[in-house]
């Protein structure tokens, strides 16, 4: 028996190289080794986007104003796009501005009804993700961040209708949310940050800081390249 001991050993030896061969070991995935969202289903590198959207400026001091925006993007990668917004509304008198004119006071205050206004931005996309929604559901959005220029054309609210053009800067967050056509739901807060000169007023001070803080919902088509 022992003399069969060697060659049972020189088997085992030759076996086990096979034996290994034959065995993968691909161990466990960590955190670090996952880098980007797999499937990504909605890419926007090379893809123009045309966008419908409605809103409100609700946080001007005397007025209050709904607004609809018409939008068109570029994007340059998946993180960067540039784009055009051209809106319109009409703001309304909120009830600080009636109060101020009602027989109690008797005041008139200096605000300007916002009419148009353009922006150019440029938009960075950092964060591409996916939400389990209820277990049943797999939602696909994006959030990006925006910064460039604006100009706006307001009309005084007094009787003499005084015309203001207002150049500045405009700064801003969004989210989309693509659906299983393509096409996205937009939700985004935009603020114009404007130097508004009023003629009626330079005798004493010309230009104003104002700001327009717009939240808008809309309806972006989503064309992609190929």
């Amino acid at each position: 028996m022992i003399r069969f001991l060697p060659a049972l050993l020189l088997g085992a030896l030759a076996s086990a190289p096979a034996s290994a061969q034959e065995t993968v070991d691909i161990g466990l995935i960590k955190n670090k080794d996952v880098a980007v969202v797999q499937k990504l289903l909605y890419p926007k590198d090379g893809a123009s986007e045309l966008g419908v959207a409605v809103g409100w400026m609700p946080f001007d001091r005397f007025t209050t104003t709904p607004m609809a925006s018409l939008r068109y993007a570029r994007f340059l990668s998946e993180e960067w796009g540039v784009e055009v917004d051209v809106s319109g509304g009409w703001s309304l008198k909120n009830a600080t501005y009636k109060e101020l004119e009602s027989p109690a006071y008797g005041i008139q205050p200096d605000a300007y009804r916002y009419l148009t206004g353009f922006a150019a931005d440029l938009q960075w996309s950092p964060i591409y993700a996916k939400t389990n929604w209820r277990g049943q559901r797999v939602l696909h959005h994006d959030v990006y961040a925006l910064g460039g220029i604006a100009a706006t054309v307001e009309q005084a609210m007094m009787p003499d209708g005084d015309i203001a053009f207002s150049p500045g800067a405009t700064v801003g967050v969004g989210m989309r949310f693509y659906l299983k056509s393509g096409d996205a739901i937009r939700v985004q807060l935009r603020d114009d940050l404007l130097i508004q000169r009023r003629a009626k007023t330079e005798d004493v001070q010309s230009a104003f800081f104002k700001q327009n803080v717009a939240l808008t919902v809309g309806w972006s088509f989503m064309k992609r390249k190929g």
